[in-house]
């Protein structure tokens, strides 16, 4: 199937599913309470393009946040919502941006079978040009930041359906994760690229007592395209096609302990005009979610996942890696506290073997929030955050490690108001 017919099933099914499932159920109320919320903060960043040297090196300033959101769920499983986000960075106007984000979603379920999606469609108004940093080894986290304040369209869809019989259930369904960016090229710019991430598959399995966790066997084809036409164009690009072979658990292992976990081989076959001397790379990919409820007042979660994913440039592979581990306390009901510790990587082959151009940049982020309800509309935040970036490739010159490594500390005040 094309690259186009694979967009248009997802558009037509998206659009019919969601028409299906927001006709209301006759024995139900048609709708429920529309909800409206607005959220403000005021914050400082001490390091807002991700980078300790060059012309942009340390660049700080305050943020100053408004948005407001409103959102309906109806008695047939649908759900809508709209949010506006505006950013003012006061030392840094070309990152100030405004955010809009159109949401559906539904569920369904008709005796053995059963329906679910999701859609989320992104506009953000900011500066159509890329950034001009001034180094040319930054890290690999560096770029996603001011990216994703820059002028684009995006869109997350996910959807699935799934028969239950006596012996087991079979669910198929697909994904996608796509990028239309609207920015200009600029010599000496980070010029991002148009790409997008589009697979399908199905899962056969089942749950060996009654209610309890279930077990599946499963297979993803899909498609990572990065777009070579944009000036300035590139012929080395990181486009792939995948195939993920993959075991799934998904359920309580006791009342308190969580499992859900995707773990298998991802098989990505290149193009022939990329850079890597592999024109196919094999590895191990993950997904795991556990967590524990610890106590009425206490939950910990572990996450860990692992696999390629998309570039920026559209010229790497990249292999991501992360894990992370976060506590969520409450006090009582007016007070909160969460705490996250998280280890992010990222590798990538920059040329032949051994090159001073491969990558493995490291990630560490320290985040902490704690939140007191003050009533049962409003809500206040105060949060910090504190990233680490450092590169580990041996390889690389002591000028190259130094400009891919960078500290960075966040700090807000924030409110939420539910009307």
């Amino acid at each position: 199937m094309s690259t186009s017919r694979y967009f248009r099933f997802f558009l037509i099914a998206t659009a019919s599913s969601y028409a299906v499932a927001a006709q209301p159920s006759p024995t139900q109320p048609k709708s429920s309470p529309v909800e409206i919320s607005v959220n403000t903060s005021l914050g400082y960043d001490s390091n807002v393009y991700l980078v300790d040297e060059g012309r942009l090196g340390r660049v700080d300033s305050a943020v100053s946040i408004l948005g407001a959101k409103i959102g309906a769920k109806f008695a047939s499983g649908a759900a809508f919502s709209y949010a506006a986000t505006g950013s003012n960075y006061w030392n840094a106007s070309d990152e100030s941006n405004v955010k809009h984000v159109l949401a559906t979603s539904f569920n369904q379920k008709y005796d053995t079978l059963s329906l679910s999606g999701s859609s989320e469609f992104a506009q953000v108004q900011g500066d159509n040009t890329g950034v001009i940093f001034g180094v040319p080894n930054k890290s690999t986290f560096t770029t996603p930041a001011p990216r994703e304040r820059r002028d684009q369209f995006q869109n997350k869809t996910d959807l699935a359906v799934r028969f239950d019989t006596s012996l087991g259930f079979v669910r198929g369904g697909g994904k996608l994760q796509y990028w239309d960016m609207q920015t200009h090229a600029v010599v000496g710019a980070d010029n991002y690229r148009d790409r997008y991430d589009l697979n399908g598959g199905a899962d056969f399995g089942r749950a060996f007592t009654q209610g309890g966790p279930e077990y599946y066997l499963g297979y993803r084809r899909g498609y990572f395209y990065h777009d070579t036409d944009s000036a300035p164009a590139i012929t080395k690009n990181a486009t792939s096609h995948y195939d993920r072979y993959l075991l799934g658990f998904d359920g309580k292992l006791t009342p308190s302990l969580k499992v859900s976990a995707q773990a298998g081989w991802a098989i990505n076959d290149y193009t022939a005009s990329y850079q890597s001397p592999n024109a196919s790379i094999e590895g191990l990919f993950t997904d795991i979610t556990v967590t524990w409820s610890a106590s009425t007042a206490d939950q910990v979660q572990f996450k860990t996942a692992q696999g390629r994913t998309l570039s920026s440039s559209g010229q790497q592979s990249i292999l991501a890696t992360m894990y992370q581990g976060a506590w969520t306390h409450d006090f009582n009901k007016q007070w909160s506290s969460t705490l996250t510790a998280r280890i992010s990587k990222n590798n990538y082959a920059g040329g032949s073997t051994g090159s001073a151009l491969d990558r493995d940049d490291q990630l560490y982020s320290g985040i902490t929030a704690l939140t007191w309800k003050s009533s049962a509309h409003l809500a206040w935040t105060l949060s910090a955050s504190y990233d680490v970036a450092r590169n580990l490739n041996d390889n690389l010159s002591a000028t190259a490690e130094n400009q891919a490594a960078f500290d960075r500390a966040y700090i807000s005040l924030g409110v939420n108001w539910k009307l």
